[in-house]
């Protein structure tokens, strides 16, 4: 898919693990300034984000923009 897009393989990252503990390690690993997640978009407070995008705002030390997808 990278490949297609024309994205460098030094920008490729594939982790196995837990989606939320693994960008928070990643975004540790790589010092980032902003994380950005996808929401559901769906109404009402409690389901604007998915179980990733919470469990990523949660215990995170970086910035995170939610963006309805």
């Amino acid at each position: 898919m990278a490949a297609k897009h024309d994205i460098p393989y030094s920008h490729v990252n594939v982790e196995i693990g837990s989606p939320a503990d693994e960008i928070h390690h990643m975004a540790e690993k790589i010092n980032a300034d902003l994380i950005v997640v996808g929401t559901h978009g769906q109404s009402g407070l409690r389901l604007l984000l998915g179980s990733t995008a919470n469990a990523v705002l949660h215990g995170v030390k970086t910035d995170v923009l939610a963006v309805k997808v």
